[in-house]
């Protein structure tokens, strides 16, 4: 049996190699089982190769077939125990641990944020480059007129 990724059934699909596609349950779950020309195939996962691709739902399995244009398929489901459902859940404490790290940061992030934002607009009031030239060309002026009363002629 071929072990087929989401990308080489789409492939196979396009290229007119796809017969039939069968779900079949298994458990909880349902697994696609594809005919092609070549054979049966089942469908995997992308990242392990040797995992099956497994849909709770079928909805969603209904969807992607329907995303590949295939508007037919096949239930099969004798072996279909949906009461299994909290026996073949896999804990995911590791899951739990990179989420809570992650809103951790996003809320550091947040906080450092707003310090910034506060930082960058400051207490001073806005004042225009002109505005500071003026008045300083006009002390420059007064201490010149200071200084040239005081000096002798």
């Amino acid at each position: 049996m071929q072990l087929l990724t989401l990308e080489q059934f789409r492939s196979t699909n396009d290229a007119g190699g796809v017969l039939s596609v069968t779900l079949k349950a298994e458990g909880t779950g349902f697994e696609m089982q594809i005919e092609t020309r070549r054979g049966m195939a089942k469908l995997v996962k992308s990242r392990d190769k040797s995992e099956m691709r497994r849909f709770i739902d079928l909805r969603k399995a209904l969807l992607l077939l329907r995303d590949l244009g295939i508007l037919e398929a096949r239930i099969d489901s004798q072996k279909w125990r949906p009461e299994d459902h909290e026996f073949e859940r896999k804990p995911r404490p590791d899951r739990a641990e990179v989420m809570t790290a992650a809103h951790e940061a996003l809320s550091h992030t947040d906080w450092l944020h707003e310090k910034l934002t506060k930082s960058a607009a400051g207490t001073r009031p806005h004042v225009s480059h002109e505005q500071v030239m003026s008045e300083a060309q006009a002390i420059i002026d007064k201490k010149r007129q200071v200084h040239a009363e005081k000096s002798p002629s």
